[in-house]
């Protein structure tokens, strides 16, 4: 049977890939926090944090703008341009490694174990390839292959924290399941294909083809920025806190889990009719998702405390002052997650979708830094909604403007 049969059922298998993991991740807070301590599962999670700002190093924007790329690009194609984009995330790797290494370790001198593994463990996603099967439309490879693996991983690593009660071992397994997943997946992708497909290590090729990503990279970079910052200003600002932001901001990406499936249909559906139907679909869109976008923040609000405290088995109390805060940040992100990775890369705004970006990250950055001076915790997390939702109001009117354009050239 075909994955493409029917609309429903590929969000379906989306939505069951995605809850699997979101799964697995609540059910490890609880037991890493419970193993390790409060501020130990703070330690980690800045250097999770941090993975996501040096992880757009690694990726240099093929995560973000890849699925939409694939999707609109001839099957024969992707093979080889998966392969070009492989070797050079492979090099971005060995760049991006030490360089986060040194920085959470002078951030966490007492830590080096914990940083040299985590760091790899999380990098080392950003080498895989769940973009590609998302932009395939392909939600049985996505799980089979890219998630199942790291989902059993987490699994296992939770074992080994109840047996050793060491958050080195346990994220040291994590990374023997990261990496055997992004080498499954490269396998499955090349081989057997009609066309050879050539690894090409020429560095200055593979500078070339990094130049070609520049807007997705400035993109992801920018993003990553606003986004992993909170929990370094944090750290370095105020070290106590951590714990409170990052059950929060885990919360907030609980539900931007949720959302995933939503984004991932759509990012294929839109592009199906082709170009002519592109701004009926993208009207459609963005005429549900507000509403669903509505309630995934509402949930985090109202269920926030009640969530932080099962989690942290009583140990971390997020008040609803947070939790509104984070509701609200999920509210903006998932609406612009629409706005962009799907309506602009599809429309072919690419270049506006890093405007948008770096508008939030110029705004954003010097706004957390006063507010964690000024507000602690609070500060910082209003900082990063105010952030969202300017970058928000930027692509919905880069996506109108676009769509106006093209009535006015019909016209």
């Amino acid at each position: 049977m075909s994955e493409r049969l029917s609309p429903a059922r590929r969000l379906s298998a989306f939505t069951v890939t995605t809850g699997l993991g979101a799964a697995v991740t609540v059910l490890a807070a609880p037991v890493i926090i419970g193993g390790a301590g409060e501020y130990d599962w703070g330690v980690l999670s800045s250097i999770q944090s941090a993975a996501g700002l040096f992880g757009v190093l690694v990726a240099f924007g093929w995560g973000t703008t890849g699925a939409g790329e694939v999707s609109a690009m001839e099957p024969a194609r992707r093979p080889q341009w998966y392969a070009d984009s492989l070797v050079s995330r492979m090099y971005l790797f060995v760049l991006a490694y030490p360089a986060m290494v040194a920085v959470m370790w002078v951030l966490n001198p007492g830590y080096f174990a914990l940083v040299a593994v985590g760091c790899a463990a999380y990098l080392a996603a950003y080498v895989g390839a769940s973009w590609y099967f998302i932009g395939e439309a392909r939600p049985g490879r996505l799980f089979g292959i890219d998630m199942l693996p790291q989902t059993l991983g987490v699994l296992v690593s939770l074992v080994v924290m109840l047996l050793t009660q060491s958050l080195v071992a346990t994220v040291a397994t994590q990374l023997v399941f990261n990496v055997s997943a992004t080498v499954i997946s490269a396998a499955v992708i090349l081989r057997n294909q009609g066309k050879p497909v050539r690894f090409n290590w020429s560095l200055p090729d593979v500078v070339r083809r990094l130049g070609r990503q520049r807007h997705a990279v400035i993109t992801a970079a920018t993003q990553a920025a606003y986004v992993s910052a909170p929990l370094l200003i944090l750290n370095a600002l105020s070290p106590t806190t951590m714990a409170l932001y990052a059950m929060g901001d885990k919360l907030f990406r609980f539900g931007l889990t949720a959302f995933a499936p939503i984004l991932q249909f759509i990012q294929g559906w839109m592009s199906e009719k082709g170009q002519d139907a592109l701004p009926s679909r993208v009207k459609k869109a963005l005429t549900i998702v507000p509403f669903v976008s509505a309630f995934a923040g509402a949930c985090v609000f109202a269920l926030g405390p009640w969530a932080a405290a099962l989690l942290s088995q009583g140990q971390i109390d997020l008040g609803y002052d947070l939790s509104f805060v984070f509701g609200l940040v999920l509210f903006a992100v998932s609406i612009g997650q629409v706005l962009g990775l799907a309506a602009l890369v599809q429309l072919g705004r690419t270049r506006d979708l890093a405007v948008s970006t770096v508008i939030g990250a110029v705004a954003g950055i010097p706004l957390m830094i006063a507010g964690a001076v000024l507000f602690s915790v609070n500060g910082v997390a209003w900082a990063l909604a105010i952030s969202e939702i300017l970058v928000g109001a930027y692509q919905a009117s880069a996506v109108v403007r676009e769509i106006r354009r093209r009535r006015g050239a019909v016209a």
